[in-house]
């Protein structure tokens, strides 16, 4: 009976260090998010209004190549960290609740290579 009791506490304590852990993630990246989106929602009504030849020359600015990367990952891995907790509350069955993270965590991944590799290759990086 106490082999069971510790094993359950075991199991409790990591539980807690991953949930905390997923939690500062989730903070920090918010956090990094902040200046980021003022600065993607200040530029973003210029870029929109810029021939494709500005655009590539804005895009060539390091500053702004930098921070559109940075942007566009943090964001994803962001929305990666709230979806992980709607479907851990929200999904009950276990198998479909693990077959759920795993196709988010392929999306972003995925979605993450694509608009990385986008942007490079805009730049003609790659």
């Amino acid at each position: 009976m106490n082999k069971k009791l510790e094993e359950g506490n075991e199991v409790s304590k990591k539980s807690n260090e991953s949930g905390l852990k997923h939690w500062w993630q989730q903070k920090l990246s918010a956090v990094a998010m902040f200046p980021l989106t003022i600065w993607f929602l200040i530029n973003l009504p210029s870029f929109l209004s810029l021939s494709y030849t500005s655009k590539v020359a804005w895009l060539e600015k390091t500053t702004n190549s930098v921070f559109l990367i940075l942007f566009l990952l943090i964001s994803s891995y962001h929305m990666k960290l709230g979806l992980i907790v709607v479907i851990e509350d929200y999904i009950h069955n276990n198998f479909i609740k693990r077959l759920l993270i795993k196709a988010l965590q392929i999306f972003t991944l995925a979605s993450s290579v694509l608009l990385l590799v986008l942007v490079l290759k805009f730049l003609r990086i790659i």
